[in-house]
């Protein structure tokens, strides 16, 4: 997916003049309104994060109110009411043949429901760059992503807290995924993540599996995972991280690997009842939602699966795809795209570009967003510089903002 530069966008019109109106003063001698802390608490729950960051500073009482737990949770519900979408600028290639791929200052863009400008919700410099882009995580505001030394790296973006987490087993394996999930019982954050280990004496690599509870700083390796997994995105929904099997068609056992968080044990569970193989996967209403490409590409089913002990799938809708957003691979086949809630529409996002598909009317249309400032890292001079091209290839994530304290489980 493309966004276009903001310099290339006709510029917008002169704001309007600020009218300026005088606050009367409270009449002498009569005591401010007492407010209970409670009710304080009720109003700023509701509030975006950014102002009540800004409300921090107010008084030590709303200091304590708003660092206390009950409220961090308060919050970070009032604000799932309200999810939005996050655009991450990724990687571009650059000379290839003599420097191979860079990657750009990390940003983060508020997607604004087809606006043209996307909002920026943080900027940071970041040393050698992003590694090669794989699908960023989330979870409870929390955003993970990997660095070109596939360093894992988890921030919120908008307190600005990031941590970097111990590396993992060393994978034979050149592609790197992890999962990243809240587990409900011990009410902690964790990663989890797949590497291939090759057994002494021969030349087969074992898939394994290891877990890190954010705050712990030390991976534990659990029981090997009952099939080898691909190196996909995984989804986390309600404590429970979901990965596809990594096997020929012809051995395919047709079922996806569920790990619980909770007690960290692996369970399986049977594809949808359709043709074509699941390939992406989100969480959608607490509920794990995949996509399933028919044959020829160009249709897409978009299922839902509940999680209960005997999961049962729903089909929620069948979409026709613009041709356009399919990526020609080798071999004449084709790269599918992939295809995301945002609300209750879809966005299908391919080949630089993203379509917002309305399931209530059917309408499909072509959606332009912008992004600025865009610096990009040159491993030549080991230095940032601006970027001057017109597009660039991005990544999406579904989020919501939350006080969530980074430290608070370091």
């Amino acid at each position: 997916m493309a966004a276009k530069r903001c310099a290339d966008l006709p510029a917008s019109p002169q704001s309007p003049k600020k009218i300026v109106r005088s606050v009367a003063e409270p009449w002498p001698g009569l005591p401010l309104p007492y407010i209970p802390d409670g009710l304080i608490f009720k109003i700023l729950a509701r509030l975006p994060t950014k102002s009540v960051i800004r409300f921090r500073s107010v008084c030590k009482a709303w200091l304590a109110i708003i660092s206390s737990q009950p409220f961090v949770d308060a919050h970070l519900e009032i604000s799932k009411l309200r999810p939005t979408m996050l655009i991450v600028p990724g990687e571009y290639s650059y000379r290839p043949e003599r420097e191979g791929k860079t990657a750009f200052w990390m940003r983060f863009y508020k997607y604004n429901n087809g606006s043209i400008r996307a909002e920026l919700v943080h900027s940071e410099q970041f040393p050698r760059g992003i590694a090669q882009w794989t699908q960023p995580l989330h979870c409870d505001g929390l955003i993970l992503t990997l660095t070109r030394d596939q360093e894992i790296m988890i921030r919120n973006p908008l307190t600005g807290e990031f941590i970097f987490l111990p590396k993992g087993s060393h994978n034979n394996n050149k592609h790197h995924r992890v999962g990243f999930g809240f587990d409900p019982c011990s009410s902690k954050y964790k990663v989890a993540r797949f590497f291939y280990q090759r057994e002494y004496g021969t030349s087969e690599s074992t898939c394994r599996f290891e877990v890190l509870t954010l705050g712990s700083n030390l991976w534990r390796q659990t029981a090997d995972p009952p099939y080898p997994i691909l190196a996909v995105t995984p989804a986390h929904v309600c404590g429970f991280i979901y990965w596809r099997v990594d096997l020929p068609l012809e051995m395919d056992p047709k079922v996806l690997v569920r790990f619980s968080l909770a007690d960290e044990t692996f369970s399986l569970i049977p594809y949808p009842p359709c043709n074509a193989r699941p390939v992406g996967f989100i969480e959608l209403d607490s509920k794990l939602c995949c996509s399933c490409f028919s044959k020829p590409c160009g249709v897409v089913e978009m299922w839902t699966c509940d999680n209960t002990d005997m999961p049962t799938w729903t089909r929620l809708c069948t979409v026709l795809l613009p041709q356009e957003t399919f990526v020609p691979a080798p071999g004449g086949f084709f790269r599918a795209p992939k295809v995301t809630f945002y609300g209750k529409d879809l966005l299908i996002i391919g080949d630089h570009k993203l379509y917002q598909y309305s399931i209530g009317t059917g309408q499909v249309k072509k959606v332009a967003v912008a992004v600025e400032n865009l610096w990009y890292y040159h491993p030549g001079s080991n230095k940032y510089q601006p970027y001057l091209g017109k597009e660039v290839a991005f990544e999406t994530v579904n989020y919501v903002e939350s006080l969530v304290q980074i430290r608070g489980y370091t």
